[in-house]
Parts: C-alpha cells; structure tokens; sequence
C-alpha cells in the first residue's frame, strides 16, 4: 500500500488541508480520493479511507466539523432514491468498521451551490475525521439510508474550514435600509 493510491489512513505526503483540487482525476493522482466516481474508498476490512462530499444524496447535512453522510445506494441513474441502502454493500460497510476502528478518514468537499461548506469550484481536502455513530435511519424519502455521522479531528494548526457567505432575503433588506438611513 502506498499513499499515492489513497489506501492509507490519515493525511496524504505532500498535501495540505485546504488543498483544492480541479477534478476527481486530480484527487485520485494525489492519492486524497482514489475513486472518481464512487464517494466512499475503503477498504472492507479495515475501514474507509476517505469520502467525498458532494450533491449526491439530499439525507446529507454539512455543519463544517460535524457531517451526517448519508452511505451509497438505492439510487437511479438520475440519482433519485428508489430503494432501501445496505450496510452490508462494500462501500457502506467500510464506514461501519469505521465507527468501529476510529481510524480518521480524509473528508473532500465538492463544489455544491447548496452547501455553504462547499468550495465554489473543484474539490477541496478538508481534513481528517472520525466516524462516531453509524446506524440506519429512515431518510426523506422513507428508504432505509445507512446514516454516519462524522467529527472532524481538531489538529494543532489546522484552519478552519472555509464557508461561503451567502446573501439572504433578509441580509439584503437590511443592506438596503441602512443604505437607505446611511
């Protein structure tokens, strides 16, 4: 195992939290996220090695260092939920051993206009984190989606993660009065 090819626990030689990457090409190359289509790498029996956060399931909620990351399945070719997810599938087991393991996992954030999280283009390498509880929960759409919530490991030096201001209805009405009284 090498770093290079993503199968390796913890921080990747060479790269820097905060990394942004052009493409999931670009990711695997580095070694941060070796799969370019998949969003969870691991490996199913010694755990995840990293996940990609990105549009693919709306059961996900981003809160910068605390991820509820919704596992892969049940999915239609347009990316609608039409089914039940299993813990038992490969990639979503990973995460379970994972929860079990404590081993960190490398978190990448996809560009997604929804998540304020996000970075506005490309992929960027967030950092490592913990898989704290796996379970299965019933998602929006009333499929079985195997649920993980994820803790990101607080590192001496670290950065924060950067987000996004985004302007509401009510920021702007605020920005308009005050032009308005000076």
């Amino acid at each position: 195992m090498t770093s290079r090819d993503g199968r390796t626990f913890g921080h990747i030689s060479g790269v820097e939290v905060g990394t942004i990457f052009t493409s999931k090409a670009a990711l695997a190359e580095a070694g941060v996220h070796a799969l370019r289509q998949a969003g969870i790498h691991g490996d199913h029996e010694l755990g995840a090695f990293s996940i990609c956060l990105s549009k693919g399931y709306e059961d996900n909620v981003d809160r910068g260092n605390l991820i509820t990351y919704v596992g892969s399945g049940g999915q239609d070719d347009d990316g609608k939920q039409i089914s039940d997810q299993s813990p038992d599938s490969p990639a979503n087991k990973t995460l379970f051993i994972s929860s079990v393991t404590k081993r960190p996992v490398r978190v990448v954030r996809g560009a997604n206009d929804d998540n304020a999280y996000s970075p506005t283009h490309g992929y960027r390498y967030d950092g490592l984190y913990v898989v704290d509880e796996a379970k299965m929960v019933d998602g929006k759409k009333g499929f079985k989606m195997c649920t993980f919530t994820l803790k990101r490991i607080e590192e001496d030096g670290q950065k924060a993660i950067p987000i996004r201001r985004t302007l509401t209805v009510g920021k702007l009405a605020k920005m308009r009065k005050k032009a308005r009284t000076g």
